[in-house]
Order: structure tokens, then sequence, then C-alpha cells
């Protein structure tokens, strides 16, 4: 994310685009180092405020998201894992409005972006594991975050 980058070019510091947008400075750094990414609204305010659109904000491997098969899957197609989730009621029509606002055609789509992500994260955890063997592993899941 260049969000970092993008602000400064701007000349506009850190607590000045917090209140723009509606958050803290903590809660904006975390969005500048990546610790913690804005939900959609919060992204379309640091767009408005920041006068860019969402190609200016990510690098291109970033929004990478490869073309799915919409066509229903068949016994024939082995690559094809089927999965099965349980969400709350209200999940549904969440998800049918924010993918699509994030830019998502499919909940497939989205779960196989989801899935890119938890590779390069797990790779780098082993990486992290090879040069400190004693490290404690401390996993966060996305919806959780240190206070």
């Amino acid at each position: 994310m260049k969000l970092k980058l993008l602000r400064l070019k701007k000349g506009i510091s850190q607590k000045e685009l917090a209140e723009q947008i509606g958050t803290d400075v903590p809660m904006l750094s975390k969005f500048e180092t990546y610790k913690c990414l804005p939900i959609p609204s919060m992204l379309r305010k640091i767009m408005d405020a920041l006068k860019c659109t969402i190609d200016d904000l990510y690098e291109p491997h970033e929004l990478y998201q490869p073309k799915v098969k919409e066509k229903p899957t068949t016994k024939k197609e082995p690559n094809t894992y089927h999965l099965s989730v349980h969400l709350p009621r209200e999940a549904r029509a969440f998800l049918k409005t924010a993918l699509k606002d994030c830019g998502y055609s499919s909940v497939t789509e989205w779960i196989n972006r989801c899935f890119e992500q938890l590779q390069s994260t797990y790779k780098e955890v082993k990486e992290k594991e090879k040069t400190s063997p004693n490290a404690v592993k401390q996993v966060v899941k996305p919806n959780q975050s240190k206070r």
C-alpha cells in the first residue's frame, strides 16, 4: 500500500488525514504499515481525502485478481475445492454488497485472493522460523487487532 507515500506527496500529516477520514493516528499508522486494512467505507474516505484512486493506493500485485470460471464446477475438475463455512445470518447480504464494492465479482474470487494472501503470510512465517527457530509464533486473525 502506498498510502504513506501519497500522504507525504500531498503534504498532509498523519493527524490531518486521520481527522479528515474520521479515525485516529494509531489506526492510520496501521493502514500505512499494512498491519491493518481499511474497510471499504474508510478506503473511500482515504481516496476522497487524497484525491486518488485505488490504483494509486495499491501496488499492481496487491490488486491482482485472477479470473475464476463462473460456471458450476463438476467432478471432472480435480483442482476444485468445495468449501462450506458457517457465517452469521447477516453475512450473505453484507458479502454481496461489500465484495462488489471492493471489486470482487464473486465470493470464489475473494476466497482465492484470501488464499493467496494466506500463502504469502505462511511463507513469511516459515522464513522467520528459519532465521529465529526459538521465536514464539504469534498469529493474529485478520479481524483482531492488538490494542
